[in-house]
């Protein structure tokens, strides 16, 4: 069979699992990416030109009596913060995660940033306990430490592998590559040729020689040059695929990462290249991937990222978040940490459908910018009791959205100025029925901003005395409210 060439419909194979490496700074996430790069079996074909383009594959040899061949993609891009990115537009890029721990230094905040990441993503983590070599090194130290976030390694009774390496001489290398291959066994990855194309954007770029390009890994169909393509809403057809070693290809299969040339602009990191028309108006069929929704676990709970200025501090807000209670909910805390807010919590925010809260912390232009535009609830305070009472609010709004589901409840559209100077929303009914005399509250994002009771209703040019899901209707509160437009009315 020819290089590229599409393998048979109906050949069960399994596709190179896709892997991500995370982990602390300087904890060796790019020495290890470079050994296992440099000696890779494919970068010795003759004429290989190795390119950046976000992500690699590798082969590697098992340990078995077949000595098979595997193939494994990494995502070239081991900052937790790209990974957070890419999770929060709901791409499902990687399969397995490899956390790196210094043996030396052991667990350390990115290290619970990345821990944080993997949870709200929930894939499999291999552990690879770095830096045995030095002498300082303790792995059982760091594997109590994991213990502590929740990561419980095999040898702990869990079910976590852990592989202790050294990224500067290679040791343990082999064997995490076949922990890889191990996990990837167990999740039963196949290669779906005829399925639609899925092929997530890791990495976009505008060349100045090249144009819009846009690095993916193909997760299922066939990629194939001279096909229409799309995402979110940028279109295109493709002129060019280029490997890892800049190879041109004629077609790209399931675990492949490419640069792919041909698109009428920069996809944004996270979105997912489907077959489509590439034209502007024919985009919209296809809409982007909705974002990723959190397990049932998460949604239990009021998810919280919570930065503030000293240990003390942190310990003292966290140990009393713990304790709050709200109608069956409570704090679940993704993530704690010193320091500024970055962007890599309010994409683990938006990930897990939570909030950001800072105390005597604050956060760049730009992160509050991108919160905004994500929807994130991000607050700073400096005063503990006020970040508490804040907390104790938006607990007791999850409960009254809980019971709005059965009563009833809607969201503004819209506001009328009346000669007596009362003010009427105009509100879509989404769930239920709102009724005159009934109590409501009005949540402004997750953020209670004042009750009351319905004083009147209207529809059209009658009044009603209630109104059902799917009405429009006029809506007045006593006492009054100043309306925004997405404010929900909630039913007591």
């Amino acid at each position: 069979m020819k290089k590229n060439q599409t393998k048979k419909k109906n050949e069960n194979v399994c596709r190179p699992p896709v892997v991500v490496v995370l982990g602390h700074i300087d904890h060796g996430k790019t020495t290890l990416l470079d050994f296992i790069r440099q000696t890779r079996i494919a970068a010795k074909e003759a004429g290989g030109i190795t390119q950046s383009i976000g992500a690699y594959q590798v082969e590697t040899a098992t340990s078995d009596k077949q000595q098979a061949i595997r193939k494994v993609t990494f995502i070239d891009t081991p900052g937790h913060e790209a990974f957070a990115k890419m999770r929060a537009r709901g791409a499902r890029v990687a399969d397995i995660a490899v956390l790196v721990v210094a043996a030396n230094d052991g667990v350390m905040p990115q290290t619970k940033e990345a821990i944080a990441h993997i949870k709200v993503a929930a894939i499999p983590v291999v552990v690879a306990i770095n830096k045995i070599d030095l002498k300082e090194a303790n792995p059982a130290k760091v594997m109590g430490q994991l213990v502590k976030e929740g990561i419980v390694p095999e040898e702990k009774g869990g079910d976590v592998p852990t592989v202790p390496i050294s990224a500067k001489t290679g040791e343990g290398v082999p064997a995490l590559l076949e922990m890889i291959c191990l996990v990837a066994d167990m999740l039963e990855l196949k290669s779906e040729l005829e399925a639609p194309l899925d092929a997530p954007v890791i990495e976009s770029t505008l060349s100045p020689r090249q144009g819009p390009t846009a690095t993916v890994v193909v997760r299922s169909g066939v990629l194939r040059v001279g096909e229409e393509i799309v995402a979110d809403g940028v279109g295109g057809k493709v002129k060019a695929l280029i490997s890892d070693q800049g190879e041109r290809l004629r077609e790209a299969l399931p675990g492949a990462p490419v640069m792919v040339l041909g698109l009428s602009g920069v996809a944004p990191v996270g979105a997912t290249v489907t077959k489509g028309l590439g034209k502007a108006d024919q985009a919209a069929r296809h809409p982007s991937i909705p974002v990723l929704k959190p397990s049932a676990t998460l949604a239990a709970d009021l998810n919280v990222i919570l930065r503030a200025d000293t240990q003390g501090s942190l310990e003292a807000i966290s140990g009393t978040l713990s304790e709050l209670e709200e109608g069956g909910r409570k704090v679940s805390l993704l993530l704690a940490g010193l320091g500024q807010v970055t962007d890599s919590d309010i994409y683990l925010a938006r990930s897990a459908g939570g909030v950001v809260l800072g105390f005597n912390v604050g956060g760049s232009a730009s992160v509050k910018k991108l919160a905004d535009d994500l929807g994130v609830g991000l607050r700073f305070f400096t005063i503990i009791y006020e970040l508490l009472e804040m907390t104790e609010n938006l607990l007791k709004g999850m409960s009254e959205l809980e019971k709005a589901k059965v009563k009833g409840g809607g969201e503004v559209i819209k506001t009328f100025d009346l000669h007596s100077g009362d003010v009427v929303a105009g509100v879509h009914v989404t769930a239920g029925r709102i009724k005159y005399r009934d109590k409501v509250k009005v949540m402004r994002g997750e953020e209670e901003i004042s009750q009351g009771q319905v004083r009147g209703l209207r529809i059209k040019d009658k009044n009603v005395p209630e109104a059902k899901e799917g009405d429009e209707v006029g809506l007045l509160i006593k006492p009054q409210v100043d309306f925004k437009s997405g404010d929900k009315v909630v039913v007591i």
